[in-house]
């Protein structure tokens, strides 16, 4: 397969990571990819990013898939695609719940 993608820009590492590479029929748009690099700061946290709102989108479909021989549910896909997410959080230290993406916080209106 040719390469669809650069591999010398941080948006086509993240592709790669993620397995997203045919950008004729890409999963996300260069610029949210972009987002999430500068968002979490590093390339492997965010393939992570990236890997969760794939398998948020897939949780949203149909639960059973038939491909060919092949019969699954997208469920165990997109715990799967979490599993990887938190292994590339885990490899740079990234704490996606601590990120300022994450934060919560109250506000009082005095209602």
């Amino acid at each position: 397969m040719a390469d669809t993608y650069d591999l010398t820009t941080d948006i086509g590492k993240v592709r790669r990571d993620i397995a997203d590479t045919d950008t004729t029929d890409a999963q996300f748009s260069n610029d949210e990819i972009d987002s999430w690099i500068d968002e979490a700061g590093s390339v492997k946290a965010a393939a992570g990013l990236a890997l969760l709102a794939w398998a948020a989108a897939m949780g949203r479909e149909d639960e059973s898939v038939n491909t060919g021989a092949w019969k699954g549910d997208r469920r165990d896909v997109a715990g799967k695609m979490r599993a990887i997410a938190h292994e590339y959080f885990d490899l740079v230290g990234y704490k996606p719940a601590e990120s300022g993406a994450f934060t919560q916080f109250t506000v009082d209106l005095g209602l």
